[in-house]
Protein backbone atom coordinates (compact mmCIF):
# COMPACT_ATOMS: atom_id res chain seq x y z
CA UNK A 1 0.00 0.00 0.00
CA UNK A 2 3.03 2.53 0.96
CA UNK A 3 6.20 3.38 -1.12
CA UNK A 4 9.09 1.82 1.17
CA UNK A 5 11.81 2.82 -1.21
CA UNK A 6 13.68 5.77 0.18
CA UNK A 7 15.70 8.06 -3.00
CA UNK A 8 19.25 7.00 -3.54
CA UNK A 9 21.91 9.44 -1.17
CA UNK A 10 25.12 7.96 -3.01
CA UNK A 11 26.85 9.38 -0.24
CA UNK A 12 24.68 8.34 2.53
CA UNK A 13 25.04 11.65 4.45
CA UNK A 14 23.50 11.83 8.13
CA UNK A 15 20.42 13.82 7.05
CA UNK A 16 19.82 11.08 4.56
CA UNK A 17 19.96 8.25 6.81
CA UNK A 18 17.66 9.92 9.56
CA UNK A 19 15.41 11.06 6.95
CA UNK A 20 15.13 7.37 5.74
CA UNK A 21 14.93 6.17 9.22
CA UNK A 22 11.84 8.80 9.85
CA UNK A 23 10.77 7.32 6.19
CA UNK A 24 10.65 3.97 7.70
CA UNK A 25 8.65 4.65 10.82
CA UNK A 26 5.84 6.28 9.02
CA UNK A 27 5.59 3.11 7.00
CA UNK A 28 5.37 1.10 9.76
CA UNK A 29 2.68 4.05 11.39
CA UNK A 30 0.91 4.26 8.33
CA UNK A 31 0.59 0.06 7.69
CA UNK A 32 -1.36 0.46 11.23
CA UNK A 33 -3.56 2.95 10.49
CA UNK A 34 -1.75 5.11 12.89
CA UNK A 35 -2.40 8.20 9.93
CA UNK A 36 -2.01 11.40 12.01
CA UNK A 37 1.86 9.72 13.43
CA UNK A 38 1.99 8.71 9.52
CA UNK A 39 1.85 12.39 8.20
CA UNK A 40 3.77 13.87 11.16
CA UNK A 41 6.73 11.45 10.62
CA UNK A 42 6.80 12.00 6.54
CA UNK A 43 7.37 15.33 7.25
CA UNK A 44 9.72 15.43 9.78
CA UNK A 45 11.48 13.05 7.29
CA UNK A 46 11.05 15.07 4.03
CA UNK A 47 12.14 18.27 6.24
CA UNK A 48 15.31 15.96 7.40
CA UNK A 49 16.30 15.14 4.06
CA UNK A 50 14.95 16.29 0.77
CA UNK A 51 13.76 13.11 -0.55
CA UNK A 52 10.34 12.50 -2.95
CA UNK A 53 9.44 9.26 -1.06
CA UNK A 54 8.02 10.70 1.27
CA UNK A 55 5.90 12.92 -0.27
CA UNK A 56 4.23 10.19 -2.29
CA UNK A 57 3.64 8.64 0.88
CA UNK A 58 2.34 11.57 2.53
CA UNK A 59 0.27 12.29 -0.49
CA UNK A 60 -1.29 8.90 -0.75
CA UNK A 61 -2.50 8.87 2.76
CA UNK A 62 -4.32 12.69 2.05
CA UNK A 63 -5.69 10.88 -0.96
CA UNK A 64 -7.12 8.24 1.48
CA UNK A 65 -8.65 10.98 3.54
CA UNK A 66 -10.11 12.55 0.56
CA UNK A 67 -7.97 15.85 0.45
CA UNK A 68 -7.49 16.02 -3.08
CA UNK A 69 -5.89 19.32 -2.80
CA UNK A 70 -3.01 18.47 -0.57
CA UNK A 71 -1.87 15.46 -2.12
CA UNK A 72 -1.51 17.36 -5.36
CA UNK A 73 0.51 19.78 -3.93
CA UNK A 74 2.53 16.73 -2.10
CA UNK A 75 2.73 14.57 -5.76
CA UNK A 76 3.74 18.10 -7.69
CA UNK A 77 6.72 18.44 -5.39
CA UNK A 78 7.58 15.44 -5.55
CA UNK A 79 7.86 15.09 -8.82
CA UNK A 80 9.59 18.29 -8.79
CA UNK A 81 12.12 16.74 -6.83
CA UNK A 82 12.13 13.48 -8.50
CA UNK A 83 13.38 15.06 -11.89
CA UNK A 84 16.15 16.49 -10.56
CA UNK A 85 17.44 13.26 -8.58
CA UNK A 86 17.14 10.91 -11.56
CA UNK A 87 13.47 10.29 -12.01
CA UNK A 88 13.42 7.00 -9.80
CA UNK A 89 9.46 7.62 -9.10
CA UNK A 90 8.61 9.08 -12.48
CA UNK A 91 6.00 6.73 -13.71
CA UNK A 92 3.91 6.08 -10.03
CA UNK A 93 4.16 9.73 -9.60
CA UNK A 94 2.71 10.63 -13.32
CA UNK A 95 -0.24 8.16 -12.51
CA UNK A 96 -1.21 9.20 -9.32
CA UNK A 97 -0.79 12.80 -10.25
CA UNK A 98 -3.51 12.26 -12.89
CA UNK A 99 -5.63 10.09 -10.69
CA UNK A 100 -5.82 12.84 -8.13
CA UNK A 101 -6.27 15.91 -10.64
CA UNK A 102 -9.83 14.24 -11.51
CA UNK A 103 -10.99 13.37 -8.36
CA UNK A 104 -9.92 17.26 -7.61
CA UNK A 105 -12.23 18.64 -10.89
CA UNK A 106 -14.75 19.85 -9.22
CA UNK A 107 -12.76 21.54 -5.84
CA UNK A 108 -10.85 22.85 -8.81
CA UNK A 109 -12.89 23.92 -11.36
CA UNK A 110 -15.25 26.83 -11.85
CA UNK A 111 -18.17 25.16 -10.46
CA UNK A 112 -17.03 24.60 -6.80
CA UNK A 113 -18.94 27.92 -5.79
CA UNK A 114 -22.40 26.71 -6.52
CA UNK A 115 -21.78 23.74 -4.52
CA UNK A 116 -21.01 25.22 -1.38
CA UNK A 117 -23.93 28.09 -2.29
CA UNK A 118 -25.90 24.68 -2.54
CA UNK A 119 -24.62 23.70 1.00
CA UNK A 120 -25.50 27.17 2.62
CA UNK A 121 -28.88 27.46 1.37
CA UNK A 122 -29.91 24.02 1.53
CA UNK A 123 -28.34 22.43 4.24
CA UNK A 124 -26.17 19.30 4.96
CA UNK A 125 -29.26 16.68 4.54
CA UNK A 126 -30.18 18.02 1.61
CA UNK A 127 -26.83 17.57 -0.30
CA UNK A 128 -26.01 14.30 1.56
CA UNK A 129 -28.93 12.86 0.13
CA UNK A 130 -28.71 14.21 -3.08
CA UNK A 131 -25.04 13.23 -3.54
CA UNK A 132 -26.72 10.07 -2.64
CA UNK A 133 -29.57 9.77 -5.07
CA UNK A 134 -26.89 10.94 -7.81
CA UNK A 135 -24.47 7.98 -7.13
CA UNK A 136 -26.47 5.18 -6.32
CA UNK A 137 -29.72 5.77 -7.21
CA UNK A 138 -31.69 4.16 -4.71
CA UNK A 139 -29.85 0.52 -5.23
CA UNK A 140 -29.70 -0.36 -1.05
CA UNK A 141 -27.04 -2.96 -1.64
CA UNK A 142 -24.27 -0.30 -2.77
CA UNK A 143 -26.09 2.00 -0.24
CA UNK A 144 -25.00 -0.26 2.41
CA UNK A 145 -21.67 -1.27 1.40
CA UNK A 146 -20.90 2.36 0.46
CA UNK A 147 -21.87 2.68 4.54
CA UNK A 148 -19.16 -0.17 5.68
CA UNK A 149 -16.46 1.34 3.62
CA UNK A 150 -16.92 4.83 5.07
CA UNK A 151 -17.26 3.32 8.31
CA UNK A 152 -14.12 1.67 7.66
CA UNK A 153 -11.89 4.23 6.31
CA UNK A 154 -12.59 7.01 8.90
CA UNK A 155 -11.96 4.30 11.62
CA UNK A 156 -8.72 3.60 9.40
CA UNK A 157 -7.59 7.39 7.92
CA UNK A 158 -9.48 9.77 9.76
CA UNK A 159 -10.06 11.43 13.45
CA UNK A 160 -13.06 9.58 14.28
CA UNK A 161 -14.49 11.85 16.75
CA UNK A 162 -14.67 14.04 14.06
CA UNK A 163 -17.61 11.61 12.82
CA UNK A 164 -19.94 11.16 15.60
CA UNK A 165 -22.59 8.39 13.33
CA UNK A 166 -19.47 6.92 12.90
CA UNK A 167 -17.91 6.83 15.74
CA UNK A 168 -21.11 5.41 17.10
CA UNK A 169 -21.68 2.63 14.78
CA UNK A 170 -18.15 1.90 14.98
CA UNK A 171 -18.90 1.46 19.57
CA UNK A 172 -21.67 -0.76 18.57
CA UNK A 173 -23.25 -2.07 15.04
CA UNK A 174 -20.03 -2.15 13.46
CA UNK A 175 -17.96 -3.37 16.58
CA UNK A 176 -16.48 -6.51 15.18
CA UNK A 177 -14.04 -5.80 12.17
CA UNK A 178 -14.13 -9.16 10.75
CA UNK A 179 -17.82 -8.43 9.83
CA UNK A 180 -16.55 -5.20 8.23
CA UNK A 181 -13.67 -7.13 6.12
CA UNK A 182 -16.16 -9.93 5.05
CA UNK A 183 -18.34 -7.47 4.04
CA UNK A 184 -15.94 -5.58 1.84
CA UNK A 185 -14.74 -8.98 0.72
CA UNK A 186 -17.67 -9.45 -2.07
CA UNK A 187 -15.63 -8.81 -4.79
CA UNK A 188 -19.19 -8.63 -7.21
CA UNK A 189 -20.13 -5.61 -5.27
CA UNK A 190 -16.48 -4.11 -4.63
CA UNK A 191 -16.48 -4.19 -9.08
CA UNK A 192 -19.75 -2.63 -9.54
CA UNK A 193 -19.23 -0.36 -6.60
CA UNK A 194 -15.76 0.89 -7.89
CA UNK A 195 -16.95 3.92 -10.40
CA UNK A 196 -19.72 4.84 -7.92
CA UNK A 197 -16.99 5.45 -5.45
CA UNK A 198 -15.22 7.86 -8.31
CA UNK A 199 -18.33 10.06 -8.69
CA UNK A 200 -18.67 10.11 -4.98
CA UNK A 201 -14.63 11.08 -4.27
CA UNK A 202 -15.58 13.77 -7.02
CA UNK A 203 -18.60 15.05 -5.85
CA UNK A 204 -17.55 14.81 -1.81
CA UNK A 205 -13.93 16.22 -2.57
CA UNK A 206 -15.35 19.51 -3.34
CA UNK A 207 -15.68 20.46 -0.02
CA UNK A 208 -13.62 21.98 2.87
CA UNK A 209 -12.69 19.14 5.52
CA UNK A 210 -14.82 20.45 8.38
CA UNK A 211 -18.14 20.34 5.72
CA UNK A 212 -16.91 16.98 4.29
CA UNK A 213 -16.55 14.89 7.57
CA UNK A 214 -20.11 16.43 8.53
CA UNK A 215 -21.59 15.22 4.93
CA UNK A 216 -19.97 11.73 5.44
CA UNK A 217 -20.79 11.42 8.43
CA UNK A 218 -24.23 12.76 7.79
CA UNK A 219 -24.88 10.01 4.87
CA UNK A 220 -23.51 7.09 6.96
CA UNK A 221 -26.53 8.33 9.44
CA UNK A 222 -29.19 8.33 6.37
CA UNK A 223 -27.89 4.79 5.14
CA UNK A 224 -28.19 3.59 8.20
CA UNK A 225 -31.28 4.66 9.31
CA UNK A 226 -32.58 4.01 5.89
CA UNK A 227 -31.54 0.14 6.01
CA UNK A 228 -32.29 -0.23 9.61
CA UNK A 229 -36.45 0.50 9.97
CA UNK A 230 -36.96 1.62 13.81
CA UNK A 231 -38.31 -0.84 16.30
CA UNK A 232 -40.53 -0.33 19.68
CA UNK A 233 -37.23 -1.61 21.53
CA UNK A 234 -33.74 0.24 20.75
CA UNK A 235 -30.62 0.63 22.60
CA UNK A 236 -29.43 4.46 23.59
CA UNK A 237 -26.79 4.52 20.90
CA UNK A 238 -29.86 3.36 17.90
CA UNK A 239 -32.03 6.37 19.13
CA UNK A 240 -29.15 8.76 19.38
CA UNK A 241 -28.19 8.19 16.04
CA UNK A 242 -31.57 8.43 14.67
CA UNK A 243 -32.16 12.12 16.09
CA UNK A 244 -29.18 13.48 16.74
CA UNK A 245 -28.20 16.92 18.07
CA UNK A 246 -28.02 19.57 15.95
Amino acid sequence: MFWKLFGRDTQKSPAHELGQKLFQQGVTAASEYRTAEAIALYTKSFETSSNPAPLINRAKLYRFRLLFPEAIRDLEMAARLDKRQGNEFSIPLEKELKECRFLAQHRLGDKRELFISDLREKGYDYVTGRILDTVFEGDGQLLGYHMINEVDNVKKFENVSHFPAVMSLAANWMKDQNMIDQALADQEICEEYQDKLTIFETMIGVYDYEDMAKLRDTMVRKIWCLLNPSSLIQAPWEVSLRNPVS
